[in-house]
Order: C-alpha cells, then structure tokens, then sequence
C-alpha cells in the first residue's frame, strides 16, 4: 500500500504539468517582483546545491565501473575511438551552425539607434565597475586546462571540484581496474556499482521536490536578467534559442533513429532531462536523470552509457561551441568586421577549442573563454563578455539543453541500436 502511493505520488510530481507550472510560476513572480525575495533564490541554490552534491562521486563511479566492465570483456578500444571522432564531428556541426547563422543574420548589424545606445551604457557601467577580464590572463587558457587535466594530489581535486581532473583519475582508475586479476577486479566493479546505485536513490529522493526546486531556480534566473539589454540584444537572443531549438531536434532524431521504436517514445524516455537541464541550468545536475532515460526508458547498454555520457557532458559541449561561434559573429558586426572564409573557419575551430576549455571554468570565467577567438581577430574581450554576462540568464537554459541532448545523441549512436528478441524481451546489440 504505501509503496503504491509513493509510486502515485512520484508520478503526480514527475507530471510535466507539475514540473512546468513550477517552472512557469517561479519565472512570472521573478518577473514581477524583480528578486525582492531573495530567500526563494537561497532556497534554489540549496536545491541545486543537493543535486550537484552527487556529481562528482556519481561521475566517477560511473566511469570508473564502466571502463573496468569494458576493459573486461574487451571492448574498450572499439568504444573509445568511435567516441573521439563522434565527439569531434559533433563540436564541428554545432560551430558552423553559429557560423552559418551568423553570417545569414548578421545579428550584431543594423540595430537601431537606441539599442546601441543601451549597449555602450552596459559597456560603460561595467567597465567603470571593474568588471572586464584581463586579455593576457585568458590567452594562455587552453594550456592550463590541459595542465589542468592531470592533479597532482586527487584529494585536492575533490576538495576544488575540479571535475575535468576527477574524469581523468576516473579513467585512469577503471582502465587499471579493468586490468588487474578478474576476480578481484569484479568484486571492486561490485562495490563500486553499490556506491553508483546510492547516489542515484538520493537523487531519486530529490526528484520529489523537482517542481518546487525549478520554481526556486526560475525565479532567481528571472530576476536576474536586465530587460533594457535584453530588448537591446532580442536578435542575438531568438537566434541562439533559434539555433538550439535545431539542434536539440536534429539530437532528438539521431536518438530515435538510433534506437527505433516510437518517436515519442523516444521525447518521452528524455524529457525529464530536457526539463531538469532547462531548469537547473547545469549540465552535471542533468546526469542522473540523462543516465536513467538512456538507460531505463531507451534501454541502451549500461557499459557503454556510463561512459560515454559524464565522459561526454564534461568534454564534450556543443552548446557552448555553436553559442562562442554565433556571439563572435555578433562581435564582429557590432564593430563592422567583415570576416574572411579564412577568418570564419578559424572561429569554427576556435568556438571548438573555446567550448571544450569552458567546461572546466566556472560562471564568469566560462565565457571568457571565447576570448581564445575574439584576441586574434582584434576584438574586445572585455565588451564580449560583458555582453554575454547581461544575456546569459536567458539564454543558459537552452544552451544547457543542448550540451545534454547532445550528449545524449553521442552515447545512444555510441551504445547500439536496441532490438526485441524472439521473446519480446528488448535486448542491447552491439552496433557492430
């Protein structure tokens, strides 16, 4: 009996209703009264606060065991290199969508007179306040993160939250595990497995709250956005949202064409990550939800989802790539930069490089990465990113989004096309 109401009851709050009058609700009061109750904001930073407490031991449990189950049956090399070039084809679609949209809508050129001026004010404001990034200290970036990928002391890395640095201990850890004496490498797999299965049951507990957590969360994003720079910068806007919405469908696709059956099925068994990612906007609180819709509802091989998508999530982000592609072609219509078939394959490889050194940077420091674009082309860091700051509350969600059905699409072209039995029972074939 009580398991049967708390099934009820987690099916009434898990309802796309429940979760999106939460969402709907939190964004018009954040609207209205413009954060003038920032204790809904604490409690939004508590919430995600709770799921992201996970992450890092859900992470690397779940690449630690995968590689190790990999490694044990032999199927790792194949995996790995497929993933490479997957993730690599993927980064390229999405820059030369920002670069195509871009050039075809010249987002930054012809606003009007009072959208400009807007614009030089915000510069202006923030310039005054101390709030540019220093040109000379972003150029060396990509050098650092990949210094940065190595710790020198994991414990250290934990305790900083260093997620690219854990990923490659994880690595390191499974393929090790994976290679030592079988009996023993199956029982530290086990215990491992035990340890992935409790974080996922309290993520399953914070599920239950997941309207009320997005209210939070909408409301204190809401708030924030400036609506003077918002209506200054609307065509940048609607061609980010309008460039994430063709991705995430091109995603959607890649995965039902993958996996087969129903394509409704297919939206159903990711749409609670859909919401979560759009919500949270954060693409490690999605993980949980990402693996469970891979997994239970596309019923695709546990091994290789387990890799491929906290792999994938934390090196691989195409929202990041197609919005530092699209945000430099801005840029250069706004100072009136006529750029080059030479110039605009250098901002597709260099929205590549930028996306990929912005996952391991937080808030702020994340966007200046699209200064690895903006130095050798001879524009400003400094207005880049204070723009990007003033739109970043609205256009994060989609952006998000699209890094995890990206992900998404990678690990099910990644894992194998499921097929049913003589049994009716749905098995996981391998792709090859």
């Amino acid at each position: 009996m009580a398991e049967a109401l708390k099934g009820r009851l987690g099916r009434l709050l898990l309802h796309p209703v429940a979760i999106f009058t939460g969402l709907v609700a939190g964004g018009v009061l954040g609207w209205l009264d413009k954060g003038q109750m920032p204790v809904i904001g604490t409690l939004g930073d508590i919430y995600i606060r709770l799921l992201q407490m996970c992450v890092i031991p859900l992470l690397f449990t779940a690449v630690a065991t995968s590689l190790s189950r990999l490694f044990l049956d032999g199927a790792a090399n194949r995996y790995f290199t497929r993933l490479v070039l997957l993730i690599i084809g993927g980064l390229a679609v999405a820059g030369a969508l920002g670069v195509a949209l871009g050039y075809w809508g010249q987002p930054g050129g012809e606003l009007q007179l009072a959208a400009r001026e807007v614009i030089g004010k915000v510069i202006f404001t923030a310039e005054a306040a101390g709030t540019g990034v220093d040109p000379a200290h972003t150029q060396g970036v990509f050098a650092d993160l990949v210094v940065g990928m190595f710790p020198e002391n994991i414990f250290g890395a934990l305790t900083t939250g260093n997620k690219i640095a854990i990923l490659m201990f994880a690595v390191l850890f499974g393929v090790a595990l994976g290679s030592i004496a079988r009996e023993k490498s199956e029982r530290a797999t086990a215990l491992l497995e035990a340890f992935y299965d409790t974080f996922i049951k309290i993520i399953e507990w914070l599920m239950y709250v997941l309207p009320f957590g997005l209210f939070c969360l909408a409301y204190s994003q809401v708030s924030a956005v400036g609506l003077d720079v918002l209506f200054a910068m609307t065509k940048l806007v609607v061609f980010i949202y309008a460039g994430a919405i063709v991705l995430i469908a091109l995603y959607s696709v890649l995965i039902w064409w993958r996996v087969g059956g129903s394509y409704l099925a297919t939206l159903g068994a990711m749409r609670e990550t859909v919401v979560v990612a759009f919500g949270t906007s954060s693409s490690y609180a999605s993980i949980p939800s990402a693996l469970r819709g891979l997994k239970e509802g596309l019923r695709l091989d546990r091994r290789v989802v387990d890799l491929a998508l906290p792999l994938g999530i934390t090196l691989n982000p195409p929202g990041s790539t197609f919005h530092f592609a699209l945000a430099t072609l801005f840029l250069a219509n706004l100072y009136g930069l006529a750029l080059d078939p030479g110039q605009m394959v250098f901002v597709l490889f260099g929205a590549m490089l930028a996306g990929v050194a912005a996952t391991g940077a937080p808030g702020v420091a994340a966007l200046s990465m699209i200064s690895i674009i903006l130095v050798p082309l001879g524009l400003p860091v400094e207005v880049a990113i204070i723009l990007l700051v003033a739109i970043d509350p609205i256009v994060d969600p989609i952006l998000t989004v699209v890094n995890v059905q990206g992900n998404a699409a990678t690990t099910a072209l990644l894992a194998g096309k499921p097929e049913v039995g003589p049994e009716g029972a749905l098995r996981v074939a391998n792709s090859e």
